[in-house]
């Protein structure tokens, strides 16, 4: 590993990459306390040449107020400037704000497409709620198989939420042949994983009945 002196001689040479690199160690190291205000200097100037990440974090410190005052329009800014240069974290930050509304007014369709970029990169919470939106037809048209596709997607990067989902969608027989045995499966992997829901429903033992 780079040394933190060769990394800043690099990063006050111009590299983007260093520059993030420092950003990252005075904030997230290892070190105490975390120097926000420090970091948010360097990863000011690799924003500046359209790092997606330092983008990313400087978002992340407006919207959490590290090192800066909070301020959430700003955030959304630079999320929005991460997203468009394909960070698939900001692009999920994004569609969740326009999920709930928050930053920015509350727009379902544009949660979708979010979710949809970040999902293009595999990114699991993505996959996970927009197979949520699938199902549940939240900004886009219902679509049983696309919900399924995407919480199957989600699962095999250890997602519990999506182990449930996937639960739920045997329980119901919903876009799948009806199977208490998988859902029996999923619920258990869920439960495993720490998911409260799938711990109630498997509690209740018997045949999985619905809420």
């Amino acid at each position: 590993m780079i040394t933190t002196s060769a990394l800043r001689k690099l990063a006050l040479a111009g590299d983007t990459d260093a520059q993030f690199g420092m950003g990252h160690r005075l904030a997230l190291g290892r070190r105490r306390p975390r120097r926000w205000s420090q970091a948010i200097g360097w990863w000011r100037l690799a924003a500046m040449k359209g790092d997606p990440e330092a983008l990313f974090y400087l978002g992340v410190c407006y919207g959490r107020g590290f090192g800066v005052p909070r301020n959430i329009p700003r955030a959304m800014a630079y999320y929005r400037r991460a997203a468009q240069h394909g960070n698939a974290a900001a692009q999920y930050n994004l569609a969740i704000s326009y999920r709930d509304g928050k930053g920015v007014p509350r727009d379902p369709k544009r949660a979708v497409y979010w979710y949809q970029r970040s999902a293009r990169q595999n990114d699991p919470d993505a996959l996970r709620d927009l197979g949520v939106c699938y199902y549940e037809g939240v900004g886009t048209r219902r679509n049983f198989c696309a919900a399924l596709r995407c919480y199957r997607l989600a699962a095999r990067q250890g997602d519990a939420m999506a182990f449930c989902n996937l639960g739920f969608c045997y329980r119901d027989g919903v876009g799948v042949m009806r199977s208490i045995t998988r859902a029996r499966y999923w619920f258990r992997k869920a439960a495993r994983a720490g998911n409260r829901k799938a711990k109630a429903i498997l509690r209740r033992g018997g045949s999985l009945t619905r809420d």
